[in-house]
């Protein structure tokens, strides 16, 4: 009966003395209201208004035939006062703790009207009754999110390291590291679900498949579509999105929606259980992808020119012995980000070699790159090669924790399968680094982090990188 039940969390915000949070209640057998949605905090019921309204979206995804089995709601708590995550949604004799539920912070009250799709104006009305202003500029205080727990327990392990001490990282690599991997492996293994969505089809023979993991920012797809549905060779292959943030899953579908029908650019969009982090989006994306050439692209990643992926495969084609082939990335100033990557010893943790990127931010005009640049490296933002090598090396290794050294540790692996790794010079593309992503935290355990991550890789392929290593 418990699985029967469902409730989804899409926004909250706080405004002066009001807590409002909007989403959805569904039951796969049983009619249900809006008396039907109750709010505990401590086993005690808390006062509430709700407006509820049809979400044909969830009837539809959950394959509900009665409209009464669903419904959308804004609710409004007021002189809230505590905690967030200590309260519970309760309906149909099952509890709902909304610290395990996921869900956004709205900018303010009228983002969170923009998605109520019919009785609009009575919403209005409703939000307005409480005295809640509807003003963009009015931003709801700040809410916490609730903390990812296995994300909590490594930031937790990390705090005992100091970094500045004589053997830090041995420590690290020994006492620390296998128990974050431990912690992580656990996390992936709960990654069993996915959901594929079709918007239109390709016609013809699909040159490429592109993989783009979305995690944070998922507005570039607008800016993305309207790049490949202008560029005529872009109708030969297939474009594959990767939602790797469940919390954002109502957005993103209303706004892949909305851009197929303005741009008539057919793609396919997974929408993942649970966040996977980079690596584990890219080889989800990759199960799905039907081409020869698969590339790995960042959805902060815009093109220059029409027809750059067509010389980019070209480019490709001629190499003999290549595994991966990379591109130039510039940032809209045309300074360089990106024209290959070199190992280099870090001089303050000897032992672990990070990824240098040794032209960035030089203006691209005063480089003099060769049409195909031999490097050690590549960036994972980019990333041109055959599927079944892909596959065949298991892709991206996702027990880098949170990112780092994905891309390397794929460039290694190809390297010691005995192919190389390449950049083109030619094919340019913008890159807006850093944008597609939001940062974790603040605070030097992401430092620290990202030595465990050089330690795992370092201890994984040290022979192999100093073979390579400038």
């Amino acid at each position: 009966m418990a699985k029967d039940a469902l409730v989804n969390l899409d926004f909250v915000i706080s405004q002066g003395s009001y807590l409002v949070m909007s989403g959805w209640v569904a039951h796969k057998s049983l009619s249900i209201n809006q008396d039907s949605l109750l709010v505990t905090q401590a086993d005690n019921k808390v006062e509430t208004s709700i407006f509820s309204f049809q979400r044909d979206d969830v009837a539809q995804r959950l394959g509900l035939t009665n409209d009464e089995n669903c419904f959308g709601f804004i609710l409004v708590i007021d002189q809230f006062a505590g905690s967030i995550d200590s309260l519970s949604f309760e309906h149909s004799n099952t509890v709902f703790p909304l610290s395990k539920l996921r869900y956004r912070q709205a900018g303010n009250v009228a983002e969170i009207l923009s998605h109520v799709p019919d009785k609009n104006e009575e919403a209005r009305a409703f939000v307005q009754g409480h005295g809640l202003k509807l003003d963009k500029s009015n931003a709801g205080k700040a809410i916490i999110r609730h903390r990812d727990k296995d994300v909590e327990k490594i930031k937790q392990l990390l705090q005992s390291v100091d970094i500045a001490k004589t053997g830090a990282l041995e420590s690290l690599g020994i006492d620390v590291l296998p128990e974050i991997q431990r912690i992580w492996r656990a996390k992936q293994s709960k990654n069993t679900g996915s959901e594929l969505k079709t918007y239109g089809g390709l016609t013809g023979i699909t040159k490429a498949s592109v993989v783009i993991p979305l995690y944070g920012r998922y507005d570039f797809m607008q800016h993305q579509l309207a790049n490949f549905s202008a560029d005529p060779f872009m109708e030969q292959v297939e474009v594959i999105y990767v939602l790797d943030d469940p919390a954002l899953q109502r957005e993103v579908l209303i706004t892949a929606y909305g851009l197929f029908q303005t741009f008539k650019y057919p793609f396919k969009l997974v929408l993942s259980e649970r966040n996977r982090g980079f690596a584990g989006a890219n080889n989800l994306g990759v199960e799905f992808a039907t081409s020869e050439h698969l590339l790995l692209l960042n959805s902060d990643i815009l093109p220059c020119l029409n027809g750059w992926l067509d010389q980019y495969l070209v480019q490709f084609e001629s190499l003999t012995d290549v595994g991966i082939l990379g591109a130039t990335l510039i940032y809209e100033d045309n300074t360089i980000q990106h024209a290959g990557m070199e190992f280099r010893e870090d001089s303050h943790y000897p032992g672990i070699w990070m990824n240098h990127h040794p032209f960035k931010g030089v203006p691209v005009d005063l480089v003099s790159l060769d049409d195909v640049i031999a490097t050690s490296n590549t960036t994972g933002a980019c990333m041109l090669m055959k599927t079944t090598l892909y596959r065949e090396l298991e892709g991206f290794d996702p027990i880098y924790v949170l990112g780092d050294f994905e891309d390397s540790d794929l460039c290694l692996k190809v390297i010691n399968h005995g192919l190389k790794i390449y950049v083109s010079g030619t094919t340019r593309l913008y890159h807006l680094e850093r944008l597609s992503q939001d940062l974790v935290d603040s605070g030097d355990w992401k430092f620290k982090l990202t030595l465990a991550n050089g330690v795992y890789q370092a201890n994984k392929w040290r022979s192999l990188i100093q073979e390579v290593a400038v």
